[in-house]
């Protein structure tokens, strides 16, 4: 279906440019639907209709002008899409000045048409399946029925194990439907592998079983393609194998994965998350509060705060970090007891560590 509202009114302010003269485009039962006047939207066009039934051009000289509705000296023009006219243009003027570039005119709406309909379809059918996958790793049912809905696709979906997911690491990036489809033709990872956008910052590849190491090995030169041609920063993780019916807990992993790959800065399989497996299990109101039992106090004081993370990243050396700071040990020491004192936790007892250290983290995760 042509769409009026969007292409229509594109195709006549282009045309109008091209040929510096007033363009329209009607439906097919003869009304204005875009035009470079703006009074003459919805009105009817009489010869418009003429040029469709009769499927050719006519020219609406003074005598058209008299004798049919809503119409101007000019040309009107069917256009005719796979043998059905779909629209009429028109162009007013002389037909006699005009009639030597209509053929040409004609074509090249023609031509924008069919490309315009070609990328809706394309569209439409990449969305079926973006919410066919939607349906996949949400809903828990997984019949008869939606193996046959995967078919209509042309899905094996019992040949799916693995969810890989991609995100950008700024949130301002996108991913456009073509950008996809180019991903997916470039990519080497395996034949069988589907893509889809999840969002427009995430892309999920769902795949068969294959050998892991080869699987991250692939990956890693695919975000790097990715950031080569779009000069973006991305995070990538791996779920778990599993049966195609339950793979939206591969889903899952593979989120958790990608937002740990943010921080970490590299391709992670969800079985290596550690420390991070618990920190993304706290909710944002239980990490606020622990921080406030913790290592609130040392966020007005930003060098003591700066110390102690440094001092975790040095693994907990004291002449590393006093080396990394440009201080000298002593000092270093007596801002370390500072901190004892405003939080009232021993930087010398292992538990009280720990609880420093996860502060720290957490604070880390909500930056």
């Amino acid at each position: 279906m042509f769409q009026f509202d969007t292409l229509g009114q594109e195709i006549v302010e282009e045309l109008s440019n091209l040929i510096q003269e007033q363009v329209l485009l009607t439906d097919r039962r003869g009304f204005i639907q875009a035009s470079t006047d703006p009074d003459r939207i919805n009105q009817f066009h009489e010869g418009a209709l003429l040029s469709l039934r009769e499927k050719k051009i006519l020219h609406m000289t003074e005598k058209e002008v008299g004798l049919l509705r809503g119409v101007r000296k000019g040309v009107v023009l069917p256009i005719i899409i796979e043998g059905e006219p779909i629209a009429v243009l028109g162009i007013t003027g002389d037909p006699k000045h005009i009639h030597p570039q209509a053929q040409l005119i004609l074509r090249v709406t023609e031509l924008f048409i069919q490309d315009a309909m070609k990328r809706k379809q394309k569209e439409e059918k990449v969305r079926e399946l973006e919410f066919f996958v939607f349906d996949w790793l949400t809903s828990g049912k997984k019949d008869v029925r939606f193996r046959e809905r995967g078919a209509v696709l042309g899905i094996e979906v019992s040949l799916y194990k693995q969810v890989v997911v991609i995100e950008v690491m700024n949130t301002e990036d996108q991913f456009t439907i073509d950008e996809v489809d180019r991903f997916m033709s470039n990519q080497s990872i395996h034949p069988d592998l589907m893509m889809i956008r999840w969002g427009q910052d995430k892309i999920l590849m769902l795949l068969p079983e294959m050998n892991q190491d080869i699987l991250k090995s692939e990956l890693e030169y695919f975000l790097l393609s990715i950031k080569r041609r779009k000069k973006i920063s991305v995070a990538a993780g791996i779920g778990g194998q599993t049966d195609y019916f339950d793979l939206s807990k591969s889903f899952i992993q593979a989120e958790r994965a990608a937002n740990a790959s943010k921080k970490l800065g590299r391709v992670l399989f969800e079985h290596e998350l550690r420390f991070e497996l618990i920190l993304q299990s706290i909710g944002e109101s239980t990490r606020e509060e622990y921080i406030q039992r913790t290592v609130a106090p040392l966020l007005e004081d930003e060098e003591l705060l700066h110390n102690l993370q440094v001092w975790f990243n040095e693994n907990q050396s004291m002449q590393n970090t006093a080396q990394k700071l440009h201080i000298h040990k002593n000092t270093l020491s007596y801002r370390l007891q500072k901190v004892e004192q405003l939080t009232g936790l021993s930087v010398s007892n292992v538990h009280d560590v720990l609880l420093l250290y996860l502060g720290i983290r957490l604070l880390d995760e909500m930056k």
